[in-house]
């Protein structure tokens, strides 16, 4: 089931109040519109009854897809520095709704379930669409640390992030990733790298244990884990 309630919130042109129908969690399996909305980038959009400026709300979510074994935890990207207690946060959520604290017939659906925890709408955008391309997305993150190190120079900072975009139809043998505006997602620069570098990742699992393990168990999936320092 997907939840919403209406809140007065102000206008970021005009500043005058606007009635918006914000999203507290989303079921992917009863509202596949939803999802679409996300990939589209046009979820949480609305427009401004008094200056018609459309804005987009920071995301506060659950989200669910059963068919596909999600369950995400969704932040403002602002919050990121705090990880490690929303880290401990959604776990707790999770175990309640799908893990040990669950009811028998949730943990069994639970068991199959990928716990995410995620800051910002490209970073939920990403992990939809690493799924969709059927990726691991242990192996997309060790592939952005091993760009970062080979790249002689990058956009990197706290407002500006490489999220994977696709599989290239006209060339599946290429990763398409993109350097994006971390709030407002707008496209900043492109990269695109061999498919064989990601298979790469598996095939030399040594080379890559110590990083890898940094992702073991771990919620906030995420490149940036080893990037930013976690805060209170």
């Amino acid at each position: 089931m997907s939840l919403f309630a209406t809140a007065d919130v102000p206008c970021p042109a005009c500043g005058k109040q606007v009635a918006f129908n914000m999203v507290h969690s989303v079921n992917a399996v009863g509202r596949p519109d939803l999802r679409e909305a996300i990939l589209k980038g046009t979820f949480q959009q609305q427009a401004c009854p008094s200056c018609n400026k459309t804005f987009r709300m920071d995301p506060r979510l659950t989200y669910l897809d059963v068919g596909r074994n999600q369950w995400i935890g969704v932040f403002p990207h602002a919050e990121m520095d705090q990880w490690r207690t929303r880290e401990e946060e959604v776990q707790g959520l999770f175990d309640r709704a799908f893990g040990r604290k669950a009811a028998p017939l949730a943990r069994g659906i639970g068991v199959t379930m990928k716990p995410r925890l995620v800051f910002g709408w490209p970073a939920l955008w990403e992990k939809l669409a690493i799924d969709d391309h059927k990726l691991d997305d242990v192996q997309v993150e060790l592939l952005k640390v091993g760009l970062l190190r080979s790249l002689p120079e990058s956009p990197l900072s706290f407002g500006t992030e490489l999220r994977f975009q696709q599989i290239p139809k006209n060339n599946p043998a290429e990763l398409s990733f993109a350097w994006l505006n971390s709030t407002t997602a707008d496209f900043v620069q492109g990269v695109n790298v061999p498919r064989a570098l990601y298979d790469d990742v598996a095939l030399r699992a040594d080379e890559w244990k110590s990083l890898r393990a940094e992702f073991s168990n771990a919620l906030f999936l995420d490149m940036n884990r080893l990037i930013i320092p976690a805060g209170v």
